[in-house]
């Protein structure tokens, strides 16, 4: 399976011109997504931190640039998409990128606060985020049961890796 490297997946979301904000974002989303990753994987769930990474930080760009085994990971992230059976998170590494999604915006928080956060800048899909608020909280707390952590446990973990970094 062929996934660019970190040093390879930075440079690609540095060359894509992206406004500094959501560079920001995207390396947020991998701190969190590759800590995430951990934590499933020391529950002794199979996962790929290397793909969880790079699908991160490329998650922001409309393409996965070639690289097929980014596609799911990065196609499915968006909230909306908790919405679609067919572009819904399904595997470890897109349902890790999803979460860490809504936890990162230019600061970590709650599923909450990113999507109440979400609807005061696009009013225009407050409806539709709001019928993702279930969704993106029952993906939540699957990370939470696999790995053997309540929410409010696994969210400050997640926050410990954001500010671990930030």
């Amino acid at each position: 399976m062929a996934i660019p490297d970190r040093d390879t997946a930075r440079r690609l979301l540095q060359d894509a011109g992206l406004p500094d904000g959501i560079v920001i974002h995207s390396e947020g989303v991998a701190r969190v997504a590759v800590a995430a990753a951990g934590l499933v994987a020391e529950a002794s769930i199979p996962v790929d931190g290397g793909l969880v990474e790079a699908a991160a930080l490329l998650h922001d760009i409309d393409k996965a640039m070639g690289y097929e085994e980014l596609a799911m990971p990065v196609a499915s992230h968006p909230v909306h998409h908790l919405l679609d059976d067919e572009r819904f998170p399904i595997g470890w590494p897109s349902v890790l990128v999803a979460v860490a999604d809504r936890h990162v915006a230019q600061t970590f928080m709650t599923v909450d606060e990113r999507l109440d956060d979400m609807q005061r800048r696009h009013p225009e899909h407050a409806a539709q985020i709001e019928m993702a608020r279930r969704p993106a909280h029952a993906l939540e707390a699957e990370v939470a049961d696999a790995t053997g952590l309540s929410v409010p446990a696994l969210v400050d973990r997640l926050r410990a890796a954001w500010e671990a970094g930030a």
